[in-house]
Parts: structure tokens; sequence; C-alpha cells
């Protein structure tokens, strides 16, 4: 939900960076750093949960 959010600042952003700034790197900046912090994210979260799968197997092997 917070991408909902940031879509219209984002929006904004990056039409004053083309409009007055006359820059349209000025605005991408911004939008590279925040899809590449989600995307670490959630590459994060899922190499968590495959190390909580792994976790579980394994108690379960020492389970039986």
């Amino acid at each position: 939900m917070v991408l909902v959010g940031l879509v219209p600042v984002y929006a904004v952003v990056l039409a004053y960076a083309v409009f007055v700034q006359g820059s349209a790197l000025l605005g991408l900046f911004p939008g590279l750093v925040v899809a590449g912090a989600y995307f670490l994210w959630r590459l994060l979260a899922a190499l968590e949960a495959i190390a909580d799968g792994v976790h579980r197997l394994a108690d379960q092997r020492d389970r039986d």
C-alpha cells in the first residue's frame, strides 16, 4: 500500500524535474533508488522464506 502513496509523489517529482529543471535524469534517479530498494527488500524476504523452510525441514528430520 505504500507504493500507492508513492506514485503521485513520484509523478510530481518527475514532472518538476522535466518541466522546471529540464532534466529527465534528475527525475529518474529517485525512482530508480526506490525501485532498487523495493526489489532488494523483496529479495531479502524471499531468502528469509527459503531459510525458514529449510529450517523447518531440518527440524522435522531431527524429530523423525
